[in-house]
């Protein structure tokens, strides 16, 4: 036996030593569920996962992103039963969405797992996720991931697998979704002396119940997983999760989340079935850069099995820029209505000898509530813009084709230099670069010299317009965002 065995056996045994508690804790290298939003909640959190992190939980998750997020996290795991006693574990990721209309999501997620210390007995592992997500119709979204896992400082063994997920929030207060982490359950290569591991597979379902408010959001979330692993014979376990996440302040500048959760159930270890008891928490402060969102999260989960500790715990911070920091479950301005059931007036019926007219003003709880029309309708208009500037003159036309027979009695044309996830006529004006307005239709062409209200000139850049209208009923209308450069 070569000096590099023997070390390597010797490291297996010390590591092994420990007992199942620390093979599950090593094996944190390459646990999947490490968002400090996501832990905050727990694994229901695959309702969700609408950002860059989201796609670890549910693939499906970041179709909901409309533009691009970036995050970066540092996890602190707790050192509690590891075989090494100044051991100093980290873990590291970096997230990143890329988002393009009419195409879908495209994110990246690297994280790695490890200690600073030095001699350690803890494998570094290292984790590339690729995803793809895409809205499927109005309501449903589905995904995929591809994952590599590698190991570099002492087994050096590597995997390759996938994950998938949809997700479902229709036009009312609920969401469900479901995903599937390893779903090819991969064999981790070179195996290491008289052991044989695979990426445990773990399927998961959830839903959401939605309460949208004015100026703040809540949800209260409960989720199942069915975890397959085991080395001798697939052994199956159940886990369940129930949390909620609550946002307040949600149309200001500095918004705040809180959440917390609880899992419970068996997990596998060692080809032993093992409680798993584990309480999560977290809490969020998002600013709103006029367009782009700066959110800052922490997360806390317990150590999930029996210690002699008082709380061993893992720790989450993690920041996020880009588009949406504040969810935006549970609301949605982009789907057709029929306008009519809300403006169309039945003729009134005759009156039949044997019928009794009964006054419903006289009695209030016999009168149905009449329905509230959405907040936007669709004002399909194909849109686009030229620039035909000309020595320094700026000449700005703004394209708006209609599609659709249009009955609008105003309009109003707003520029941004990003979009506004939640819309509201303060955060408009507040944030708009530009606004022009009209009477009637919008014209087919629309000429700006790129003038500001303060005198100044539009500079160069990326840009945003969308067109508001409204009709004579006062029902409103809202077009998709056309995205536009200046040079």
């Amino acid at each position: 036996m070569s000096k590099k065995i023997a070390i390597l056996v010797l490291l297996t045994i010390l590591i092994y030593s420990a007992g199942p508690y620390q093979q599950k804790l090593c094996y944190a290298g390459i646990d999947n569920l490490i968002g400090a939003r996501g832990e905050g909640i727990g694994f229901s959190h695959i309702v969700f996962a609408d950002e860059p992190y989201g796609a670890l939980y549910n693939p499906a998750g970041p179709a909901f992103v409309r533009d691009w997020q970036v995050q970066f996290q540092y996890y602190h795991p707790t050192k509690y039963g590891l075989a090494g006693i100044d051991e100093s574990p980290y873990d590291g990721l970096v997230g990143f969405n890329y988002y393009k209309e009419n195409f879908g999501n495209i994110v990246l997620n690297t994280h790695q797992f490890g200690s600073t210390s030095n001699p350690t007995t803890v494998t570094t592992t290292n984790n590339i996720n690729l995803s793809y997500a895409r809205m499927l119709n109005n309501d449903i979204a589905g995904g995929i991931g591809f994952k590599y896992i590698f190991e570099t400082n002492q087994s050096e063994r590597s995997s390759f697998d996938l994950d998938v997920g949809f997700s479902y929030r229709p036009q009312v207060n609920f969401a469900l979704a479901a995903a599937a982490e390893n779903l090819l359950r991969s064999k981790l290569t070179p195996d290491l002396p008289s052991t044989t591991e695979h990426l445990p597979r773990k399927i998961r379902f959830a839903g959401a119940y939605l309460i949208p408010m004015t100026d703040n959001l809540g949800s209260i979330l409960a989720g199942w997983q069915l975890e397959q692993a085991g080395e001798a014979s697939t052994i199956n376990t159940s886990l369940f999760n129930f949390g909620t996440e609550w946002w307040i302040a949600t149309n200001y500048t500095i918004s705040f989340g809180i959440r917390g959760g609880y899992t419970f159930g068996k997990t596998t270890i060692a080809d032993n079935k093992t409680d798993f008891n584990r309480w999560h928490a977290g809490m969020s402060l998002n600013f709103n850069l006029k367009g782009r969102d700066l959110r800052f999260d922490y997360g806390f989960r317990s150590y999930p099995f029996e210690s002699s500790e008082t709380l061993p715990s893992d720790n989450f911070l993690s920041v996020t820029y880009g588009w949406g920091g504040v969810p935006d479950y549970g609301r949605k301005t982009d789907k057709i209505y029929d306008l009519t059931k809300f403006t169309k007036r039945q003729p009134p019926q005759e009156k039949k000898p044997e019928q009794t007219i009964v006054d419903n003003t006289r009695y209030p709880e016999k009168q149905k509530p009449v329905p509230k029309p959405p907040a936007f309708l669709k004002l399909d208009v194909e849109m686009n813009v030229t620039d035909i500037s000309i020595s320094g003159n700026r000449r700005i036309v703004f394209y708006t084709r209609p599609q659709k027979l249009i009955r609008i009695t105003s309009w109003k044309l707003y520029i941004f230099t990003a979009k506004i996830k939640r819309w509201t006529d303060k955060i408009a004006d507040e944030y708009a670069v530009h606004m022009i307005e009209g009477k009637g239709i919008p014209p087919i062409n629309k000429v700006w010299n790129g003038v500001l209200k303060d005198g100044t000139t539009l500079p160069p850049g990326k840009y945003y317009f969308v067109i508001i209208g409204e009709d004579k009923y006062g029902q409103r209308y809202m077009s998709d965002w056309c995205k536009f450069v200046l040079k």
